[in-house]
């Protein structure tokens, strides 16, 4: 006996697509009559064939119109075959159509009962259920609300946890999980997989490829009503993004060639999709100027980047918690993204030893046992090492001098030392006092590490948060700048500039110093890996600096990340030299590997290292970009200066709007003194 479940067999489904418009019945039944009515047959699947396992999972891939939901209608009973076979056997649970059972005049307690009873289930069982699924759906206080009031993401999280209230034989998920948010997706995504091991039998369709490797055993990637693969979901889902990757760049060659040969011209070209150039374009936009938009990387975000790894956002570039005082920055932020309350209060280990930062009273409470700040104020007092005459501190002063006169022996010994030595790759008695963070003695029991007003994460991540704010703009990652410029010198008329300022003028003074960083993240198979977003560590022989733990990104999505297994990353810092920032992963590399979390696959300059030394060899490069007429210098890289990411927006809109004057001044109008919304 057969152990499928689902058996398609040479699959064809046809539509009859009306080729003149009918008005009404009326007009439909006297074309009718008189043999009018002209119809185009439109194939929307053909010969599809495939077998699905009692408790498999397979997912379904392709590009929208592709027929993805049609196959899944299908094999719910919804449509039938124009040729071939569809055989199912067992009880099937459809997320087809978002609102499908559901009657928007009927309040949500009605709705409840009315999709129960579509589904086949009696009134008993859905009283006995009823505070289940209220719970799950998230929607106690709107229980008596008519639907048609409901946002779209309500009505998925009411349907699905209808749908999923007992384990049906198959459950059919339609892509309407994508409406809601982040923490609804990751329960909804929570309880399929509880289900499947259950023994339910999955279909999925998504685009978020990343959820259908996670969940699938096997994919089939269709186009154009065809089946182009069937297989392992990871080769699948691989192959299928390769091809959507190419057909992008494609889109976009073409693109370009269509805009050179009609002659269109970008007001600006903006080098770095990272905050600084995101929001740079976005505000010239608002100003009528038309932006381009490039980026070396594959991504959009610069250093800021995050991506959804088995449900969990990771910073890919070391974590980025944002702060500020400054409530328009913050205000600004916040139309593109909903942030988390997360508060950055890491911890520091040492030895077997952990401690609170910054430096507070609970980190002196942990070290010696007192409780009072005059108590701690005496012991620092009486561990300081004071600068004699001889050896007074001056501009040139190294951090262990600067360190021990502040904070003394122990402190410096534990705290201190051995993660600067790791971070910046020499001796303290080495490293100016200038790099020593400014983070002042705390004699209260506060552990937060920034003082601002504001703070938080996008729950989204940030990636979602620069392409909210580049929705508008036309965007090209893979691009490299040279080449770019090389090639189309005629396809802009100014620059804005985030790159490395000595990479601009191709070196010629020499180097510019910066420290970078790898970072290992791996998935663990424990619910919760250290119970802290970021702990550091203090012991010089261990080679890695810090070990982040993403879901304690999210406080209060916290409960809901998944309790099998944690994501975390190790920041092993080393030096930055130009040329480390080359892809690392070579042709004939696998898939499989590229997709291995440990690997990481460029190297990218993090902090400038503004000693006397490099700055100076920077005043040379910014007198030469002063020179550089049409090319305006912005962001980390190209001012050679450290931003946090609220100076970095603040930066940009500053700069967009000293153009916008400079556009007002050129076309002889009045100087607007309003501030940039």
């Amino acid at each position: 006996m057969s152990k499928n479940v689902i058996e398609v067999d040479h699959l064809k489904i046809r539509f009859n697509m009306a080729t003149g418009k009918v008005d009404n019945l009326k007009e439909y039944a006297i074309k009718l009559a008189k043999h009018q009515l002209m119809f185009q047959e439109f194939i929307a699947l053909q010969d599809i064939t495939f077998q699905v396992k009692k408790g498999e999972a397979w997912g379904l891939v392709g590009p929208n119109g592709c027929g993805k939901s049609t196959l899944l209608k299908a094999v719910s009973g919804i449509l039938q075959p124009y040729e071939g076979t569809v055989k199912v056997k067992g009880k099937i649970s459809p997320l087809i159509e978002l609102g499908a059972g559901f009657d928007k005049d009927l309040t949500a307690r009605e709705n409840i009962y009315l999709n129960g009873l579509v589904l086949g289930h009696s009134k008993k069982f859905m009283e006995e259920h009823f505070d289940e699924i209220v719970e799950f759906a998230d929607i106690e206080n709107f229980l008596d609300a008519p639907l048609k009031n409901f946002s779209s993401g309500m009505k998925a999280r009411l349907g699905f946890a209808v749908a999923t209230v007992v384990n049906p034989d198959i459950l059919i998920v339609d892509e309407v999980l994508e409406v809601g948010d982040m923490r609804f997706r990751r329960k909804c995504n929570e309880r399929m997989q509880q289900m499947l091991d259950g023994g339910t039998t999955l279909l999925y369709v998504s685009h978020n490829i990343e959820s259908v490797k996670g969940l699938c055993d096997k994919a089939i990637w269709i186009d154009h009503g065809k089946m182009r693969m069937i297989g392992k979901a990871q080769e699948v889902c691989d192959a299928y993004q390769d091809d959507q990757n190419e057909s992008i760049r494609t889109r976009k060659r073409e693109r370009r060639a269509r805009l050179r040969a009609q002659g269109v011209k970008y007001d600006y070209l903006v080098v770095g999709a990272g905050l600084t150039g995101a929001v740079f374009a976005r505000e010239m936009a608002k100003a009528g100027k038309r932006c381009l938009v490039i980026d070396k990387r594959s991504h959009v975000g610069g250093n800021v980047y995050t991506e959804d790894v088995d449900g969990i956002q990771v910073h890919r570039y070391g974590p980025h918690v944002f702060h500020t005082d400054n409530e328009k920055i913050w205000k600004y932020v916040n139309r593109f993204a909903d942030f988390n309350r997360m508060i950055y209060a890491p911890l520091a280990s040492y030895g077997e030893e952990l401690y609170n930062l910054p430096l507070n009273m609970n980190t002196f409470n942990r070290l010696w046992n007192l409780k009072k700040p005059q108590e701690v104020k005496e012991k620092i007092a009486a561990q300081i090492v004071p600068p004699d005459e001889k050896n007074a501190l001056h501009s040139d002063s190294t951090v262990e001098e600067q360190a021990l006169s502040l904070v003394g022996t122990e402190v410096y010994e534990k705290l201190i030392k051995g993660y600067m030595e790791k971070l910046w790759g020499k001796d303290c008695k080495e490293l100016p006092a200038s790099l020593l963070p400014e983070q002042p003695l705390r004699f209260t029991y506060d552990n937060r590490c920034f003082d601002d007003r504001f703070q938080g994460i996008p729950v989204d991540g940030y990636t979602a948060l620069v392409e909210k704010i580049l929705e508008n703009t036309d965007v090209m990652t893979d691009t490299d700048f040279f080449a770019y410029r090389r090639e189309h010198p005629e396809m802009f008329k100014r620059v804005f500039y985030t790159g490395g300022i000595d990479a601009y003028f191709d070196y010629c003074y020499g180097h510019l110093e910066y420290r970078s960083a790898r970072y290992e993240t791996e998935r663990v198979e424990e619910a919760d890996y250290q119970g802290n977003a970021v702990v550091l560590d203090m012991n010089r022989e261990v080679p890695y600096t810090r070990v982040m733990e993403y879901k304690h990104f999210a406080p209060e999505t916290e409960a809901e990340c998944p309790k099998e297994y944690s994501i975390i990353s190790r920041e092993y810092p080393q030096e930055w030299r130009v040329g480390t920032e080359t892809n690392r992963l070579q042709d004939g590399v696998s898939s499989a590997e590229k997709n291995d979390l440990r690997l990481q696959d460029t190297v990218e300059p993090y902090d400038p290292v503004r000693d006397e030394k490099n700055i100076a060899l920077y005043e040379k490069y910014r007198e030469l970009a002063a020179q550089e007429k049409g090319v305006i210098f912005g962001g980390r890289l190209g001012t050679y200066q450290h931003l946090d990411m609220d100076q970095a927006i603040a930066a940009a809109m500053e700069l967009a709007q000293e153009e916008k004057l400079r556009f007002q001044k050129k076309r002889g109008k009045d100087v607007s003194d309003q501030a940039m919304d």
